[in-house]
């Protein structure tokens, strides 16, 4: 239990993802949790909105949407190059409300900058390129392959977020003061070894540890997987929380 304080957790897509990846989050967590997954601009229930590249930009719209839900005290968890977009979010949140709740960050399937070399430049690879990088990822959906018109629309959203995940290579990553964790699927290709994920730990003043997962980078689509998962992150927010406590 958490002593039945209130947890708001905001997860933060991978790219060419919407936040309909989350969608089933919310059904299989503790009932004192609330999942809420933010969008991209030009993804899921923001197609109409343009895309963006640009991590102030994303950062800047995402903790202003966490600081809608009040003083809560909340969580982020991002997926892939959300999970390097966790430390802007943070940077943002610290500018423009200092007295900001986040207690936890949770990075999922990122490599740590000390392992950047493992992430490749994706915005300079052409279409057949990127269509075979999906496929290691085993979340490209025959449908969408099989359909120009949706191959076409799909490449565009990917190209942009791929240019996200370079750029986001460009920003430092500093040392922070809020607890954090790490997490990943033991078939992930691109995660060939814990300390690709344990290194993290160099980047916060209060480590949680690495954790593995059975599956792939996409390991939290398995809804068996996924519930372990939750129970990772719900036992670490309940060490936070008995720490603030203490």
């Amino acid at each position: 239990m958490f002593n039945n304080s209130k947890i708001n957790l905001f997860c933060v897509p991978s790219a060419g993802s919407s936040a309909s990846i989350f969608s089933t989050w919310d059904k299989i967590s503790a009932e004192n949790i609330k999942v809420i997954a933010l969008e991209y601009p030009g993804h899921g229930r923001k197609i109409q909105q343009p895309l963006s590249h640009d991590p102030d930009f994303l950062a800047h719209q995402f903790s202003l949407e966490i600081l809608d839900y009040g003083n809560t005290p909340c969580v982020l968890f991002g997926h892939s190059v959300g999970g390097s977009l966790v430390w802007e979010i943070e940077e943002k949140l610290k500018l423009i409300n200092p007295d900001h709740n986040l207690i936890l960050k949770i990075v999922s399937a990122r490599p740590s900058p000390h392992y950047q070399s493992l992430i490749r430049h994706y915005s300079a690879m052409s279409d057949e390129q990127i269509i075979q990088e999906l496929k290691l990822y085993n979340n490209f959906p025959d449908e969408i392959l099989n359909n120009p018109s949706a191959l076409e629309f799909f490449l565009r959203i990917i190209k942009n977020d791929f240019m996200l995940s370079d750029n986001m290579m460009k920003k430092p990553i500093l040392k922070s003061t809020v607890p954090l964790m790490s997490i990943y699927g033991k078939d992930d290709p691109y995660i060939k070894n814990h300390e690709i994920m344990q290194s993290w730990q160099d980047f916060s003043e209060q480590w949680l540890g690495a954790y593995q997962v059975h599956g792939d980078h996409f390991y939290f689509l398995d809804t068996n997987i996924l519930q372990d998962t939750l129970n990772i992150i719900q036992n670490n927010m309940y060490r936070v929380i008995k720490s603030m406590s203490a």
